[in-house]
């Protein structure tokens, strides 16, 4: 905790205590799966990627930081793990300083993970990671006081982290891992600024397992083909601020039709339609000088219609997507003429799930938007 601003020990200790909580009620599930428990601690250091002008000026240190991971891994048969190598996931707590801690401030974050194997060699295994959940910036932009600030406008923001890890048993409970890492955090337009931040760095970390393991050895299994078809609607809503210069908070939102052909249990791509609205889209899109200050702009100058390819990859009762789509109507112009969304689905029963996803016009975040989706799979 030498690396954490006092002011900020206190979120670090009651973030830990739910980890340990979390940790508590898996461990009380692996006598009857087979499942597999280990904690990870590690110490990063790496730099801010100045990708913004006003950063390359302001940056005047590393970025330096902590992560502890929860790490599960399943062994039981006839699981989804089965057919992909029995990845490891698990739920994670990340800490960072950003490179100018009186303008930038430190980030937090605490997210679900799922680390792929690659490739193992004599006791050394490679894997990747993926992880996608909600950071904190301690001192986002504030009018008057942290202006120079242009990466964070709110506390809450998304975190996404990528990785690759390296580790090494020692004994049966200990092992050393190293990783390369790249980790993001920006709030998807909620409150402006959001120029968000990119960190990469390298970490050293040390694993300890709850029960001594050994590695077993994998044998490789392709996931049993299906031929599926299915509808997916999802409805989603969220808020944004769509101009640094325009205080005013707008709702955003789609409604997506998407017809979807599985490959496998557990990949499936698909085609599909969306309505979207765009608050505040005039202020997003048109510079300021071309506005009109004094007149209201309607809803039918917010909306947009798109197609869009899609894929999907199943995990479980949860789901990962990223789509492409192209503006098919419009009457404010966006600013490129693809968009991309991506975000993570979670089952509720057979047909109902809970959506997530994030709006982006191409590389810039519009909105994040939660809601319901609906499944009706007719072969």
């Amino acid at each position: 905790m030498i690396f954490i601003n006092r002011n900020y020990r206190h979120r670090y200790l009651i973030i830990l205590a739910a980890l340990y909580s979390v940790s508590a009620s898996i461990f009380a599930e692996t006598k009857e799966d087979s499942t597999r428990i280990a904690f990870e601690v590690k110490y990063h250091h790496g730099i801010v990627i100045p990708h913004h002008t006003s950063m390359t000026y302001l940056i005047d240190d590393y970025a330096r930081g902590t992560e502890i991971n929860i790490i599960r891994q399943r062994h039981k048969e006839q699981l989804w793990e089965t057919y992909l190598n029995r990845p490891e996931t698990g739920v994670g707590f990340w800490y960072s300083t950003f490179g100018r801690s009186d303008i930038y401030g430190e980030g937090f974050a605490i997210y679900p993970y799922i680390n792929y194997r690659l490739f193992q060699i004599g006791r050394l295994q490679a894997r990747y990671k993926v992880a996608l959940g909600l950071g904190y910036a301690t001192k986002p932009f504030k009018v008057g006081e942290n202006t120079y600030n242009t990466v964070f406008g709110s506390h809450l923001n998304a975190y996404v982290g990528l990785g690759l890890r390296l580790h090494y048993p020692i004994t049966d409970r200990f092992s050393l891992s190293t990783s390369f890492a790249l980790n993001h955090m920006s709030n998807g337009s909620s409150r402006k600024p959001n120029n968000g931040i990119n960190t990469a760095a390298i970490d050293f970390g040390l694993i300890y397992e709850l029960v001594p393991f050994q590695e077993p050895e994998y044998v490789d299994r392709k996931v049993p083909a299906d031929d599926s078809r299915e509808w997916l609607f999802t409805l989603g809503v969220g808020r944004n601020q769509a101009a640094a210069y325009n205080p005013t908070i707008y709702w955003s939102g789609s409604i997506t039709a998407t017809h979807l052909w599985y490959k496998t249990r557990s990949k499936a791509y698909g085609i599909g339609l969306d309505l979207i609205k765009f608050g505040g889209a005039p202020y997003a899109y048109n510079m300021f000088q071309d506005l009109d200050e004094s007149r209201d702009y309607s809803l039918y100058e917010e909306l947009y219609a798109g197609v869009f390819g899609t894929m999907e990859s199943h995990l479980g009762s949860s789901s990962l997507f990223m789509s492409l789509g192209a503006y098919i109507f419009y009457k404010t112009e966006p600013r490129q003429p693809l968009y991309a969304r991506l975000g993570i689905r979670k089952k509720i029963t057979d047909q109902w799930l809970a959506h997530f996803g994030i709006k982006a016009n191409f590389f810039t975040a519009e909105f994040i938007e939660f809601g319901l989706g609906y499944r009706l799979r007719y072969r």
